[in-house]
Order: C-alpha cells, then structure tokens, then sequence
C-alpha cells in the first residue's frame, strides 16, 4: 500500500477521501499506517474525524492515540462521542487523561460522569489536583466559577520584581502546558489588589516592589456571574484573560479567552437549537432514537397550539363553507404573520443574550417592533390585497386580506417583543419557548382577524 500522507491544511479539501482511507485502515488495523496520517492533524481536526466515524471506529482510533494527545481530543469531539468514550474508558484511563488537562477541562469530563466513576477517577488523581477540581465542581458549570481554571500565578504586593519572575518561571516548569499572561498581586489576605502583564514584569528592575508598579484598575469577575455576563465583559474591555474571586476578594481562579470564544460558541448554538425545538445537545451524529426523545416534546407541544388553531378556524365553518377562497387564502396571514414574529424573536432573543435589551430600554424596543410590524403589514397587506383583487375578481377580498395581514403583522411585533421578555423576567430562557408561543398567538390571529372579517363583509364576497 502506498504511503498516505495528510496535513491538516489539506484537510478541509480531502476529507472524505481521507475518511475513507482511515475506515479502511481500521478495518485492516494498520496502526503504523494510521499514526503516519494522524501524527500531521491537530487535535481538534482528529475530533471532527472522530465525529464522522461510527463509535467502535472512532473507538480504534482513540486508543491509537497518546494520553496527551486523547485528552486534547476528548474535549474536542461532540458529546455523543464524549459521552460514549467516557462510559467504555476504565477509570483509571480516564485518570491519566484528566491529569493531562487543565483544571477547567478536567472538570467539565469528571463533570459528564457517574457519581460512582467521578469518585474513582478523583481517588486516582494527586491530593492537589483532586482537591482542586472537587473546589471546581461545586460551582454551576453555567457561571464564571463553573468556566474558570485554577492554575493562576498569584504574588504578595510586597513581593519583589525578582521573586514574581521566579514564581513566573516555576509556574511555567509545573504547567508546561498552559499560558500565562497575568501575575494577580494579593495582599496578606490573599484578596486581589492589583495585576503585571507578564511581557512588563521581565522588564522591570529586579528590586522593584510589586505595589509600586503593578495595575491597580483590574477587571475580575465573580464566581457567580453568568457565563454570557462573562463573554460581554471579555467584549466590552477586549480581554484576554480575567481573574476571578469568591465573595471576599480571593483570587480563586481565571478564565481565558479560549474559554470565553467556547461559551460564545455554546451559547449560540443552544439558541438556534432551542429556537427550533431541538435539544440543546443534538449533533449530527446523534442516533436516531436519542434525537426522536429530545425533539417529540416540542413537537407535541406544536400539535396542541395547531389544534388551538384548528379550532378557531372552525368558529368560522359556515363563512368558509359560503366563500371557500377563503381556505386557500388564509394559511397567507397566518404564514406571514408567523415569518415576521421570526424576524422578531431573532432580534431580540439575540439582543437579550448580548445584553442589548434590558429594563430601561425595553419600552422603547416594544415600540419600535410595533412600528415595524404595522410598516410591514401596510406593504405587505397592500401588495397581497391588490394581487387577491384582481386575480378574484372580488375586490372586497383584496381589502379584507390586506386589514387582517397589517392586524396580524402588528400583533406578531408586540407578541414577538413581549413574549421573550416576558420569559426572560420569570427566569425561563426566551429562546426555548418563544417560538412555539408567538407562532400560536400568530396563528390565531391570523386565523380569526382574516375570516372575523370575511364573516363581517361577507355579503360583498359573495
């Protein structure tokens, strides 16, 4: 067999074929042959790999690869695959790749474990490093404690230049594998006074004491805050790291900017997802059965605003039965409706998420959404009604589809402004159920506005 060669530059281009070649290669388990290709791809590029194979593949694979490199990888490939590793993996495996990981991914795989497996991975694991990660699996994994790593540089502000430089150093031995960027001065309390960039540390005179040149205007966050507060703060003061502090000022940990680009991440996919009543955790990979659980609750909960629906239609059966262009006309309102509430909900469940849209300026959102909604439903509203008119004949029905899509169309800018901050405020994410509810209130609308009014007029339709 000739040799087979990639890098992951080519990567994107060739993956298919390169698929292909490793399936092949497992099957006839060539491990040589595997190590030749894999040993030229990231970490993150073996994930995506990963992702595509079938589990016992993606499993033969796995083992081939050195713990180091099985902790980059484990972190990387979607939580199906994660998942399934961390089952089939004995403890004592899934301990020798923790102990390759920092301290905030080696939380998030213990996390993803039974209590039982948790327990014996941590019995497994230094006293420092299992103290370390049970500190961080007290935290909720959706706030800054939850996201932080514990392997900071901290030095005493009466510390000299030469004794941070040392401790820089020492780190930098311990955790070869991580980048610092900040030493955070404390006091004799341990409580955060001050931060050095290390580039403006190796700079400075020796003798120097740390109090009289470090950065005393330091950005931190708590260990309670909200991930998404998080990823605004890195934003709005373009930060590539901050420290974090429990309640009294300790320095108990940092987030990185990696972290924060994983939380963007994670956060907008869960709001597409959620959008269409999809689980939160489904990938492509997910097999059919698991994705049929997580998405047939929502879609039962579309079947019962259908029937809600259904049943207004029915109120107007005898008006339908006199002018049956009506039937045809009116999944038009309803449909359109339903689209511009779409356009809505976007806008705010993402000015929601960026903190765009808060108490203050809620009001003046409504309004504007409002505005939008009557505009979208005169140019709408007059365009339909002149085509309905004149292609029917009836002149009147041009009038009556027009008024019913510029009520809908006005009703899908306040129910697609008022329902998400309505969920945001009884602490329920608006991105979950925001769709499913304006739909219904568009529908029903739709539904009741265009024949409420063909009942009204229906003497000059007919």
């Amino acid at each position: 067999m000739a040799e087979i060669n990639y890098t992951s530059q080519e990567l994107i281009e060739v993956d298919d074929e390169l698929l292909e070649d490793l399936r092949d290669l497992i099957r006839s388990k060539s491990d040589l042959l595997i190590r030749n290709i894999i040993n030229d791809l990231y970490p993150n590029d073996i994930a995506h790999i990963i992702n595509r194979l079938e589990f016992e593949e993606g499993d033969y694979l796995f083992t081939i690869l050195t713990t180091e490199d099985q902790g980059k990888v484990i972190v990387e490939v979607d939580e199906d695959h994660r998942e399934h590793f961390l089952q089939t993996l004995q403890s004592a495996q899934i301990s020798d790749i923790v102990e390759e990981l920092p301290s905030d991914e080696a939380t998030d795989i213990v996390s993803e474990l039974s209590e039982e497996k948790a327990e014996e991975v941590l019995d497994d694991l230094s006293a420092e490093d299992s103290q370390d990660l049970k500190e961080l699996l007290q935290y909720d994994e959706n706030t800054a404690g939850g996201i932080m790593q514990k392997e900071i540089i901290t030095v005493r502000h009466k510390d000299t230049v030469k004794k941070a430089i040392q401790s820089v150093r020492r780190a930098a031995k311990e955790e070869g594998h991580q980048q610092f960027y900040h030493v955070y001065c404390v006091d004799d309390d341990d409580k955060l006074v001050g931060s050095l960039s290390i580039s403006n540390l190796i700079l400075l005179s020796p003798a120097r004491r740390i109090y009289k040149v470090m950065e005393t205007d330091i950005i931190s966050v708590k260990t309670d805050v909200d991930q998404e507060e998080v990823a605004n703060i890195f934003k709005k003061y373009n930060l590539v790291a901050a420290p974090v502090i429990d309640f009294s000022g300790r320095v108990v940990g940092r987030i990185t900017i990696d972290d924060v680009v994983d939380v963007i991440t994670e956060e907008a996919s869960e709001d597409i997802l959620r959008l269409g009543g999809v689980g939160e955790d489904e990938h492509i990979s997910t097999p059919p059965f698991i994705a049929l659980r997580r998405r047939l609750p929502w879609l039962y909960v579309n079947l019962l605003t259908a029937f809600l629906a259904a049943s207004v239609v029915g109120l107007f059966q005898h008006t339908i039965e006199k002018v049956v262009i009506l039937a045809a006309l009116m999944p038009i309102v309803a449909g359109m409706g339903g689209n511009a509430a779409t356009q809505t909900i976007t806008v705010l469940v993402r000015g929601i998420a960026l903190g765009e849209v808060n108490s203050s300026n809620q009001m003046r959102v409504l309004r504007k959404e409002l505005q939008i909604g009557l505009m979208n439903g005169f140019a709408n509203g007059l365009l339909t009604g002149t085509v309905i008119a004149i292609f029917s004949g009836i002149p009147m029905l041009g009038v009556v589809i027009c008024l019913a899509m510029i009520t809908n169309m006005f009703v899908a800018g306040g129910a697609g402004t008022i329902i998400p901050l309505t969920l945001k405020w009884i602490k329920v994410d608006p991105a979950l159920a925001s769709a499913v509810l304006v739909t219904t209130f568009t529908d029903v609308f739709g539904f009741a506005s265009f024949l409420g009014l063909a009942t009204l007029f229906i003497s000059l339709l007919m």
